[in-house]
């Protein structure tokens, strides 16, 4: 009994991921249509569907960062950076958000990080210096 009561658990968790699967798609999808409020409805579904998915969160931190959430930004990048640390990117739109809040030192610590996982220091420091004279 135990047995298939197992086989049935991988299929449905196989069910449920390719479900989050599809609502993360559409979620993307609908973000590079400009269409913010649909991107963030199939989101939050991916993340309820499958919380271990680092790449939902820094979507839907994508998104929040767009329309201007920093906070909720900093939330979802950091469940990325827990799930995956070496996730450069999620560390690089953290240090973006820090810098926009004027937590410089914290976004530096998050630039560094990401250039020890193999980002270019150079192009790095070329775009946050952009960024904080449009500051």
């Amino acid at each position: 009994m135990t047995d298939i009561l197992r086989a049935l658990r991988t299929v449905w968790n196989g069910i449920g991921m390719a479900v989050a699967l599809f609502y993360y798609n559409w979620g993307v999808i609908f973000a590079r249509w400009g269409q913010p409020h649909r991107a963030f409805w199939y989101m939050n579904r991916s993340v309820t569907m499958n919380s271990t998915n680092p790449k939902g969160y820094y979507q839907r931190g994508s998104l929040y960062m767009a329309v201007g959430n920093h906070l909720s930004a900093v939330q979802d990048f950091s469940t990325a950076i827990r799930l995956n640390p070496e996730y450069a990117d999620a560390y690089i739109r953290r240090g973006v958000m820090y810098t926009l809040m004027g937590r410089d030192d914290e976004a530096n610590q998050d630039f560094d990080r990401s250039v020890q996982l193999g980002t270019d220091r150079v192009k790095l420091e070329k775009e946050i210096g952009t960024l904080r004279r449009t500051l």
